[in-house]
């Protein structure tokens, strides 16, 4: 069999497994919110949002398993965090002021992009570096923009200087503690993850 006629990496690598369906989801979601966790904590911790491994993981992980159980995990992740589960990059680690703090607007861009990289994955575009390395530039965008519109709002309403901030300041703080502070390290996650599955997918083929 051609293990390249797949939709998705993930069927491929539990192929020869007589797992049932829902055991497998449950256990690829455990395993999906367990790396979350884990990423989220592999950073360095500079203010006000950390730079991490998660957007990272989250890209391999979509670009894995597809669409639904890429949302789905990501959904449940957020969930553990809202409900007390320190699972979260920063201090207080948990919780629903969370969400409200500098990094909520990131949280919920990459859930958008674990739809639309799961999503293109079972159109077959994590099987080529260049198709995989345009769909997580994309999914990159989808993970700033409503990163720094919202972490321009948080500098102008909610941090503790905020009245010192002007709207335009506000969203200058944002560009550049938001999207400048990685210009180095995202470029080489974004890389990174392009190869990670057509590599897996190329041995596959050659196995």
């Amino acid at each position: 069999m051609d293990v390249m006629n797949n939709t998705l990496l993930i069927d491929a690598l539990f192929a020869n497994t007589k797992i049932q369906k829902l055991n497998k989801n449950i256990l690829i979601i455990l395993i999906g919110t367990a790396l979350l966790a884990i990423s989220a904590r592999m950073k360095i911790d500079i203010p006000p949002v950390p730079i991490t491994l998660q957007t990272l993981v989250v890209l391999v992980f979509a670009l894995s398993v597809g669409w639904k159980l890429a949302l789905s995990t990501f959904a449940i992740y957020l969930l553990q965090g809202f409900f007390g589960l320190p699972v979260f990059a920063s201090a207080p680690y948990s919780g629903p002021a969370y969400f409200f703090g500098p990094s909520g607007g990131y949280l919920v861009g990459m859930l958008c992009a674990s739809f639309f990289v799961g999503f293109m994955a079972e159109k077959n575009f994590d099987k080529n570096y260049f198709k995989t390395l345009i769909i997580l530039l994309i999914g990159s965008v989808i993970i700033f923009v409503p990163g720094i519109l919202w972490l321009g709002f948080w500098f102008n309403i909610l941090s503790s200087n905020a009245d010192s901030l002007d709207i335009y300041q506000s969203y200058s703080n944002a560009l550049n503690f938001g999207l400048l502070l990685y210009k180095f390290t995202e470029p080489v996650k974004i890389a990174l993850a392009a190869t990670i599955t057509p590599l897996i997918w190329q041995y596959l083929k050659n196995k």
